[in-house]
């Protein structure tokens, strides 16, 4: 039972940090057009910029913690469970972070 319990928190941690570096990635590529957004549009947007600020700190740490699961359950389970959710949860906040220090993110939000 512990077992499976650790691989479910484990796949929870990975998806709520791709879901968050997904909604990142975006926010920032609506940033980095030169589009104006207008009404409702403005309005959803202005609402996720919230989850662009906070995740500058989260989403590090949600890919810490996931990468110390990702060890816990292959060293100590000897179970290599979810190969491909592993790998995307560690390459989209790798993707994230080099497109934000390449387009100089900090003077991009002021």
């Amino acid at each position: 039972m512990q077992k499976n319990s650790i691989i479910i928190i484990k796949n929870v941690f990975c998806v709520i940090t791709i879901i968050w570096t997904l909604i990142m990635i975006f926010e920032y590529l609506l940033i980095l057009t030169p589009f104006n957004l207008q009404g409702l549009i403005y309005e959803v947007f202005d609402f996720f910029i919230i989850f662009l600020y906070f995740g500058i700190f989260a989403v590090p740490a949600l890919l810490i913690i996931s990468i110390i699961l990702m060890s816990v359950i292959k060293e100590k389970l000897l179970v290599d469970s979810g190969k491909i959710l592993n790998i995307i949860t560690i390459i989209m906040p790798c993707i994230l972070g080099i497109l934000m220090i390449l387009t100089k993110f900090n003077d991009r939000l002021q």
